[in-house]
Order: structure tokens, then C-alpha cells, then sequence
């Protein structure tokens, strides 16, 4: 039964070292507290394994996430998160939490309607949460597609291209119809990798329409891109009923309460890859989702910087796109 209290905060205190002092070493173990802007965060069996094809531990989520938590943060500021924990790592048991009863005092939450109840979801708006998050086994961050100031209103429509046993060269085809069918519409539009074997096509809008008409709007675009392009693409979700060599045109993520992958997260995968953000120019040339892991995206983002950050700032309305799209769909 649903609770009715407040979500408890605690205090962490104690003796605590930087972060850089405490997860410098080569091979760092055990259990530490870390100070990271003014909050003591605890931060536990650095040595565990949670990607054993590579060897990665805990304490190698850490760092990457440290590294990285000025590009990623921005993605995940005052949005709800869906919890996908892995306490034993990639190989082990994995569950979902959506609602919290107990945090420590640095981490915001939000409380909303969903799933027929009132849920406590977490924010992740500082870098203690972020590492206290992978600290609890979560791996892919899964952000929602609106912010707690305008919850109803998502600020992007998400086309999520779902190649079931499709090889990536297919998907890339996909992302490039999917952008030139947006083009049509007068619509810029943002990819990156997945993390696993898909894309995820972006369309940043101005948080003035309900979740109900960008679903809408996202069902019309990806249906059109079906009928457009038969050979390469479905709207079936059933794996089973796909036709060979078909990438899904996944539609369906952009109800309420539904989750992207934010970018710049690690995937549960076990080369520890990255959800990628990348250029249109990338997306024409024969690149693979494993080329980005946690091991080459910080590298990536000093030689390239937020190739994302347009979906921040290229705040777009449908009135013009829906016009255009009524048009085709009546030809």
C-alpha cells in the first residue's frame, strides 16, 4: 500500500577525502565517504566488478561519471528519474524503482501523480547524486521528457529506432530518413547512439504541448516515415512480426512517465558503452555504437565538446510542422 509520509532526509556525515584522492590510486577498494560541492558522499565497494568482460568496477563508473557529470547533468536537471539498479553489475539482477522514501539531504525529489498513485521520484540536479545513484547500482539514467516546472509539457519528442536483429547500417539509414522527413517539416532534429545497438532521434520543442499531442504528433511522423520508406522501416513492435532487415520506428516512448536513456549515460552492456550524442555528418559515415564507451567519451567530449547541446537551446513550436505534415499525409 502506498505510503502517505514525506520522503525521510538524512545527513551524511564524516571524515571524507576528494574525490580525487580517494579514487586516484590504480586499484581503489573498500568504502569511502567523498566530499564532492560541500556534501559528503558515501561511496562503496569500489572493487566490485560490475562489467566483468572488461573488467570495469564500480570505482571505473565513478570516475566516468565524475568526469563527465558537467556535459550529462544539464539532461537530467529538475526531471524525474526511473531507477534501473544493478547492485551486482551487468551480469547480476536488475529491478526498477520509481519512488524513494529515504535520501540523503543533497538529493532533490519530486513528487507527481503516476502508475495511479502519488510517487516520490528522484531529481538529479548536483554530482553527489549522480554518484550516490550509481552508488545504489544504477546504471542507464533514465530521465523523463519533461521538468517538474511544466510536468505535462514535455520539452522534446523522441524517435527511438529499434533494430530488433538489424545490422546498424540499417538503423543509420533509418536516422537519415527520420532527419530528412523532420527537414521536410521545417524541424531540426538531434541523434545519438543508444548505448546498445539503436539511435535516438531528437526533436526539442518549447514545453507548450501535452504529452497526449506530441505522442500524437510523433504516431502521424513515424507512420508517414513507414509508408515512405517500407523497405527498411515498421511501426510493428512485435519482433516476431517484423519483416526482415525492418527498423522500428519507436513512437510509443513519448506518453507521460515514459524514459529515453539520457545522453551521455552508460549502458547495462558489457563493453560499458555510452548513449553517444552525435553529428548528422557522424551518422553518414560507418560508425558502430561500441566506438564510444566509458573509456573513449571523455576523451570525445574534450576534442568535441556537447555535440547535444542544441536540444538545450533550440526551443521549437509544431504549428508550422503540423501544417506540413497535414499536407502530405492529404496528398
Amino acid at each position: 500500500m502506498k505510503r502517505n509520509a514525506p520522503v525521510k532526509r538524512v545527513e551524511v556525515t564524516g571524515k571524507a577525502q576528494s574525490f580525487a584522492r580517494a579514487l586516484g590510486g590504480k586499484h581503489p577498494r573498500g568504502d569511502v565517504k567523498v566530499t564532492l560541492d560541500r556534501n559528503v558522499v558515501e561511496l562503496g565497494s569500489l572493487d566490485k566488478v560490475y562489467f566483468p568482460d572488461k573488467g570495469y568496477t564500480k570505482a571505473d563508473l565513478f570516475r566516468y561519471l565524475y568526469a563527465v557529470a558537467a556535459v550529462m547533468l544539464p539532461y537530467l536537471k529538475d526531471r524525474p528519474l526511473i531507477l534501473k539498479r544493478y547492485p551486482d553489475g551487468v551480469d547480476g539482477k536488475f529491478f526498477f524503482q520509481h519512488d524513494v522514501d529515504r535520501v540523503p539531504t543533497y538529493v532533490e525529489t519530486f513528487s507527481t501523480e503516476a502508475q495511479g498513485h502519488k510517487v516520490d521520484y528522484v531529481v538529479c540536479n548536483n554530482r553527489a547524486t549522480l554518484l550516490y545513484l550509481a552508488n545504489l547500482g544504477v546504471i542507464p539514467i533514465h530521465p523523463w521528457h519533461s521538468r517538474r516546472q511544466s510536468i505535462d509539457h514535455p520539452d522534446y519528442i523522441v524517435f527511438d529506432l529499434d533494430p530488433g536483429k538489424v545490422e546498424f547500417e540499417i538503423v543509420r539509414r533509418v536516422a537519415l530518413a527520420v532527419k530528412a522527413f523532420l527537414d521536410r517539416l521545417g524541424l531540426d532534429a538531434y541523434p545519438k547512439t543508444s548505448g546498445s545497438r539503436g539511435m535516438h532521434v531528437y526533436v526539442p520543442l518549447k514545453p507548450r504541448y501535452r504529452y497526449e499531442e506530441c505522442a500524437r504528433f510523433a504516431e502521424r511522423v513515424a507512420k508517414q516515415i513507414v509508408k515512405e520508406n517500407p523497405d527498411i522501416t515498421t511501426t510493428e513492435r512485435a519482433l516476431d512480426r517484423r519483416k526482415p532487415n525492418r527498423v522500428y520506428v519507436d513512437y510509443l516512448q513519448n506518453a507521460r512517465g515514459k524514459t529515453i536513456v539520457a545522453a551521455y549515460s552508460v549502458r547495462e552492456r558489457p563493453a560499458a558503452s555510452v548513449s553517444a550524442p552525435l553529428t548528422w555528418k557522424e551518422v553518414e559515415r560507418e560508425i558502430t555504437p561500441g566506438d564510444f564507451t566509458i573509456a573513449t567519451m571523455p576523451g570525445r567530449i574534450r576534442r568535441k565538446g556537447d555535440l547535444f547541446a542544441e536540444v538545450l537551446r533550440n526551443k521549437q513550436t509544431l504549428q508550422d510542422a503540423l501544417e506540413k505534415l497535414e499536407a502530405i499525409e492529404n496528398r
